[in-house]
């Protein structure tokens, strides 16, 4: 269990200079993103799919550069969440992501990368809610087998707007999916108002978790302005057994506002405030 920084967190700059930056800030750890046109430290996904041999020597290359490693991969195929998502009602666009994520996972294996983090879908409307989430669970059964024959664990995020928008929707989804796990981002519910005990009920279903600070109707806040007692869900984590990452993931992007805050900044405020707690 140990605290590690998400380079996208960065993305206006590329992956090279994100991992400088997390290496000068003194993690040793790293999520790498995978979205689909958008900012410049992104490995295309598509592309990592096709050709996984070539980035994972890129990314090699760049990881023992900077004495670092990768914890966790994060493909996004679509600009938008109902974009190429897991569950869409066309199944040749499944078909098109579980092909690329045989790549990825090949990818994960050879750079030594643990985990994906996925989106679980959304609840299409032209679709019955039921039906949209029998074809996510389906989606992660897919790719847990996919992943798991290159010992490489799924971990996906609920999120607001996705097919598992409370606590409760994403453990239901999570018993439907064996093998999956969450990575847990406490701001999505945050935003929504929902109570922090339903939140920590998802601990036990965590493979990976991602940290900022928000509160109430804010999606993301200055570490100082927020309303998360991290130290409380270290506690809680460490009390649960969890053995995997918490990693620091302030982003920049026009959605619910994400994009107000110093990104950098509140990296090393966040880092500062919990490394007595957990190791690097």
């Amino acid at each position: 269990m140990r605290l590690t920084v998400g380079t996208h967190a960065f993305e206006s700059i590329n992956l090279e200079a994100t991992l400088f930056l997390s290496k000068a800030m003194g993690f040793k750890g790293v999520d790498i993103a995978g979205f689909h046109n958008r900012g410049r430290c992104s490995y295309e996904p598509d592309e990592v799919g096709a050709n996984p041999q070539k980035f994972a020597d890129d990314l090699n290359r760049l990881l023992e550069k900077y004495e670092l490693d990768a914890v966790d991969f994060f493909p996004q195929f679509g600009l938008a969440n109902s974009e190429r998502s897991l569950n869409d009602p066309n199944p040749a666009i499944r078909e098109k992501n579980f092909e690329s994520m045989k790549g990825i996972a090949k990818f994960c294996k050879l750079t030594g990368i643990p985990g994906v983090t996925v989106l679980p879908g959304v609840d299409h409307l032209d679709c019955p809610y039921e039906e949209n989430v029998a074809r996510a669970a389906e989606g992660l059964r897919r790719y847990v087998e996919i992943c798991g024959e290159q010992d490489v664990m799924v971990r996906f995020e609920p999120h607001m707007g996705s097919i598992a928008p409370t606590p409760e929707r994403a453990i239901q989804l999570i018993q439907m999916a064996p093998g999956s796990l969450f990575t847990l981002d406490y701001t999505h519910y945050v935003l929504q108002y929902i109570d922090m005990d339903r939140i920590h009920k998802m601990i036990p279903y965590t493979g990976h978790v991602h940290i900022r600070q928000a509160k109430p109707g804010k999606l993301q806040s200055r570490y100082n302005d927020g309303t998360i007692d991290y130290v409380d869900v270290i506690k809680r984590m460490k009390a649960a057994g969890y053995q995997y990452c918490l990693s620091i993931e302030y982003v920049c992007f026009d959605w619910f506002g994400a994009n107000e805050v110093d990104t950098l900044t509140e990296t090393v405020v966040t880092k500062e405030a919990l490394e007595p707690y957990l190791p690097l």
